[in-house]
This record gives C-alpha cells, sequence and structure tokens, in this order.
C-alpha cells in the first residue's frame, strides 16, 4: 500500500492532475468515516471527483482502494458509504474502460477488493441506511464478479427500486 505522504501520491494522477492533495483527503475521511447528510461533504465531494470523473479512473484511484477499505475495515461505528461506494465505482469504471492497474499498484488493489465480503461482515453490527445496505450489497456482488448485478444495484436507488418492483409485477 502507497504511504500516505505527498511525495508518493505525487508520481500518480487523478482527474485534476497530480494526487499530491488525496494523502490529505484519506486522512480526513480516516480521522472521521462516520455518514455525511449530504454528498457534496468534504473529503467525499473531492475524492469523488478526482477519483472517480464522469466514470474515468486513473492511477491514484487505485492506490486509493485500499486506504478507502482498511478505514472501513477499521471504523468503530457506522461509517460513510463512500468507503465501499467508491471502490466499488472505481472498480466498474476500471471493467469498462478496460484499464489497466499498473504493476505496483496491482497486488494492494485486488488484494483489497478481495477483502470486501469481510468487511462487510465486520460492519454487520453497526446501523445501516439505505444507501449503505445498498453499497454493501453491491460490494458482495463485486466481490464474486457479478459485475452487472453490482452496477444495477449501485444505480437502484429507492424511487428506481419502487418503479421496478411496480413494473415488475
Amino acid at each position: 500500500m502507497i504511504p500516505l505522504n505527498k511525495e508518493a501520491w505525487s508520481t500518480l494522477n487523478h482527474a485534476y492532475g497530480r494526487a499530491n492533495d488525496i494523502p490529505a483527503l484519506l486522512l480526513s475521511a480516516e480521522a472521521d468515516p462516520s455518514p455525511k447528510s449530504s454528498n457534496d461533504q468534504e473529503p467525499w465531494f473531492s475524492l469523488w471527483s478526482a477519483l472517480c470523473h464522469q466514470g474515468d479512473v486513473y492511477s491514484a484511484s487505485f492506490a486509493a482502494v485500499p486506504h478507502l477499505l482498511r478505514i472501513a475495515k477499521t471504523a468503530v461505528g457506522p461509517c460513510a458509504w463512500d468507503l465501499l461506494g467508491l471502490p466499488i465505482s472505481i472498480e466498474l469504471a476500471r471493467v469498462h474502460s478496460e484499464r489497466k492497474v499498473c504493476p505496483e499498484l496491482e497486488g494492494n488493489y485486488q488484494l483489497a477488493l478481495r477483502e470486501l465480503p469481510e468487511i462487510v461482515a465486520l460492519l454487520l453490527p453497526w446501523e445501516w441506511d439505505y444507501v449503505f445496505t445498498q453499497a454493501a450489497t453491491a460490494a458482495l456482488a463485486l466481490s464474486k464478479r457479478h459485475l452487472d448485478l453490482a452496477e444495477a444495484i449501485m444505480e437502484l436507488g429507492p424511487t428506481a427500486a419502487k418503479a421496478f418492483l411496480k413494473n415488475s409485477c
């Protein structure tokens, strides 16, 4: 796992250029992994914008995934759905774009994704809202390589779920 210092991350890129701002954002998420009341709150707005921008992913995206999942794994209490949702979205974007993870990041990236079921299990004791349940369920689907299902779950908000159920009966 790449250490959270600016020097290591300055060799990586994200949507807006060099990724030396990502360590501070990840440290902020680690300092307060609790759920946020809106999607435009920091550090999540900046992390999503830089690491999974309009379906594009970058070297910093792959380096951030192990850190995001480590934070989720060690959370002491309910945590932000983004800790699962952002890694899932990065992996889905990677697959769709057929982007390769550079060899230096590949091992830690894949190891972190393989830990998704364990991380979800560790988070079971905490209260889950709809969006967290959605991300946790998508994480399980992704971990079993059911990518279409994971993507569908991530897109299935409460309104869409009700419409789907109404139309399927």
